[in-house]
């Protein structure tokens, strides 16, 4: 038993050989200052670029607006000057020959150009063929 004995301070030393403590030093802390630090920066930085993208997105739609509101109102003036009076007198008188009571139409004939022909017969009130 006596060799067995051992002195406290033999003990103590041996115990601080055998266990090594794990001591938290002011490097760990700043290291996970500068973590922390980081992973703020990174959600900041995710959230402003995101946030950039919807302005972006924003001022592109509100052209798109801008534009259709624009090509609305032209429209709307092509579908009033359509049911005037003078839209509808313009057309019945273009696309169907039609006139006002009491005036005379007049049809232009147009000049003859460079590929007709200068002999043209002229046609009689007796067929040249032969028939009745």
């Amino acid at each position: 038993m006596a060799n067995e004995v051992i002195s406290l301070a033999a003990r103590r030393r041996q115990s601080r050989k055998a266990r090594r403590r794990w001591r938290v030093t002011p490097r760990f802390f700043v290291f996970v200052l500068c973590i922390v630090c980081l992973w703020v920066a990174g959600g900041f930085a995710r959230r402003y670029i995101n946030l950039v993208l919807l302005q972006n997105k924003i001022i592109r739609v509100e052209r798109e607006i801008a534009a259709i509101e624009h090509r609305n109102e032209a429209i709307k003036e092509q579908i009033e000057y359509m049911q005037s009076d003078s839209y509808v007198e313009k057309i019945a008188r273009e696309k169907l020959g039609l006139i006002k009571p009491g005036e005379t139409l007049y049809i232009p004939v147009r000049n003859a150009g460079p590929d007709d022909p200068l002999d043209v017969p002229k046609r009689s009130g007796r067929s040249t063929t032969g028939g009745y």
